[in-house]
């Protein structure tokens, strides 16, 4: 008999574990989370609480040249997904060159620099004014909303349920698995949520707010991130639109767009690539630029990175139920800006749990 576990949380992390406990036949598992892929009525969009559907996103690392573990999280998944992308065109997953540009000339090389495909150093000539090194690599978009509609897809596929409910506890997630002499067996994937959730109320998390801005660009076909001062990055998502962004605001709860802040979005992306324009709206000056660019947003977003002091809290507790029932509670939360690009192998890791 398969062992009943239930997912909390169907944002990448949740439906990316579900799908690899689900597949390797030793789980029959139930996800419930408040939010998840899916239609939604006309007019509404996603919880700003919930990161995964409001990321860009892409690959590119997190991971410090110190912090090992994260490392092997983002390029172990970075393999995997480069092999979805040349598998699985379901999947939403596209190869594209990575541009990543440093204000500041870091003290070694980045570390991923050597293990990603085509990784070189660019020619400090060739450098935008103000940046001080400069990466080039093959990297991978990620349109979103297809990635999770596959997860959940895939998930379903393999016999695994979706609930759409919200839980105030964490013990909450037994009632909706059968485990009869089985022992209870949550994974804890609530992300943000985990802040607040009963038995959790993580004081460790935090969010980040992210502003950012869907436009239809069907030239851009890089992905640019600056960082430094004048931060700011680049997404094609593969079917010519294109994510940028954006602001990394922490402890800001609020979830309202900001006029200000998407005129600096529009100037900084355009600063970065002048393809995000019809070639003959390029040769205007700056400020018709940024208006021309204004006419082709799509959308304006706005969404909570759940961040955490300390790093992702991967690891499992025995708790009990007013019965006095045992529940083993794995947890995997906290994967702030990073959660796409390490979320295969943080899977992995649960399984292993």
């Amino acid at each position: 008999m398969k062992q009943p576990v239930v997912v909390a949380g169907a944002g990448v992390i949740g439906l990316t574990v579900a799908c690899k406990l689900q597949e390797s036949g030793r789980y029959s598992v139930v996800v419930v989370a408040e939010n998840a892929p899916g239609e939604l009525p006309t007019g509404e969009k996603q919880s700003t609480k919930w990161a995964s559907p409001w990321a860009g996103a892409h690959w590119r690392a997190w991971a410090s040249n110190q912090d090992t573990t994260l490392q092997e999280m983002e390029i172990k998944t970075y393999r995997a997904m480069m092999s979805i992308a040349a598998n699985v065109s379901e999947a939403g997953i596209h190869v594209a060159q990575g541009i990543d540009l440093f204000e500041e000339l870091p003290e070694e090389k980045p570390w991923y620099i050597s293990m990603v495909n085509d990784g070189v150093e660019l020619p400090v000539e060739s450098l935008p004014e103000n940046v001080m090194y400069g990466v080039q690599y093959s990297t991978l978009l990620i349109d979103v909303p297809k990635y999770l509609n596959y997860l959940s897809t895939r998930f379903k596929s393999l016999g695994g349920t979706v609930v759409k409910k919200h839980i105030d506890h964490i013990l909450d997630a037994t009632q909706y698995a059968d485990f009869e002499q089985n022992t209870m067996v949550i994974v804890n994937c609530t992300g943000l949520g985990s802040h607040t959730l009963g038995g959790v109320c993580d004081q460790a998390m935090y969010p980040s707010r992210g502003q950012t801005l869907l436009v239809k660009a069907p030239d851009a076909k890089r992905t640019i991130t600056r960082l430094g001062k004048q931060f700011g990055y680049i997404i094609p998502r593969g079917n010519d639109t294109v994510i940028i962004g954006g602001t990394t605001d922490k402890n800001q709860w609020k979830c309202e767009p900001n006029a200000l802040i998407t005129d600096t979005i529009i100037s900084r992306a355009l600063n970065l690539e002048p393809s995000l324009l019809p070639v003959d709206a390029r040769v205007l000056d700056k400020d018709a630029q940024v208006q021309a660019l204004k006419k082709n947003i799509i959308s304006v977003n706005v969404g909570l990175r759940p961040m955490r002091d300390g790093g992702v809290r991967l690891e499992s507790e025995s708790m009990r139920t007013a019965e006095n029932g045992k529940v083993v509670v794995v947890h995997c939360y906290g994967h702030g800006g990073f959660g796409y690009q390490s979320s295969l192998a943080y899977a992995d890791k649960v399984y292993d749990l």
